[in-house]
């Protein structure tokens, strides 16, 4: 088989792989104490995926002059005026509460399916190299990966959507990464050379989410819970973990 069709399989694989786990993992619909955990918990992911695996990963790839984490700033920047026209669209039809986590919703599927895209492309690139790094490339996503959707899910669900539709978003989100693989073996070293750049404009998208959004959504909910930062830790030193034995 060639490489191409190795990178469309384990994409593939992967995507189906999430969605059962998270099928299995949220069997009955969590409480609103449970889903104040999630929420700590994707927040404490979001920002250990930011600065443990993609702002590094940006500085290692980034060859050119240039401030990769220019893209950063213009990621956070766009989602602030992506966000103030949600709140201005959600407003119409729901209460403040409603159309804040309703915005979050939104700016997660941008922000997790560019993140799945460059996980495709990095799955495509190894792949085009070797069997054997495509197949560790593809566990060693895989591992950071289920994580990460885990704490996305959590996130649509709290914005309003059913399980089932955010199932099927965060599964049609991770289609991205297939978008990855084609548009790799599509364009080869012209999206190689901008890798960079992608990690840093996720990195600013999930910077945005998580300190805009989910941060300011528990401290409004204190007194629900005096434990939430306790998932937001667990999130952190999850993802610290994954990076040190994947």
């Amino acid at each position: 088989m060639s490489p191409f069709g190795y990178a469309l399989i384990a994409t593939l694989a992967l995507g189906v792989l999430t969605v059962v786990v998270i099928v299995f993992v949220f069997a009955q619909r969590p409480s609103e104490r449970t889903e104040l955990a999630l929420l700590s918990f994707a927040a404490g992911v979001l920002l250990a995926t930011t600065f443990l695996e993609l702002v590094p990963t940006a500085v290692a790839l980034n060859h050119s002059d240039h401030n990769v984490f220019i893209a950063s700033l213009l990621a956070i920047i766009g989602f602030f005026m992506l966000e103030w026209f949600l709140h201005g669209f959600h407003s119409h039809h729901e209460e403040p509460h409603g159309h804040h986590m309703s915005a979050s919703r939104d700016l997660i599927l941008v922000g997790d399916g560019l993140h799945n895209f460059i996980d495709g492309v990095a799955i495509a690139a190894s792949f085009a190299a070797s069997t054997e790094l495509g197949i560790a490339t593809t566990l060693a996503v895989a591992i950071h990966e289920i994580p990460q959707e885990l704490a996305d899910f959590s996130i649509l669900v709290a914005g309003g959507y059913t399980r089932q539709r955010a199932l099927v978003l965060n599964f049609l989100s991770g289609l991205s990464a297939v978008v990855g693989v084609l548009v790799f073996f599509a364009a080869g070293a012209a999206v190689e050379d901008h890798l960079a750049w992608f990690m840093a404009a996720t990195a600013g998208m999930f910077i945005y989410i998580a300190g805009s959004d989910l941060i300011p959504q528990l401290h409004r909910h204190r007194g629900l819970t005096r434990w939430t930062q306790l998932p937001f830790l667990g999130g952190v030193v999850l993802i610290a973990i994954l990076g040190l034995v994947a």
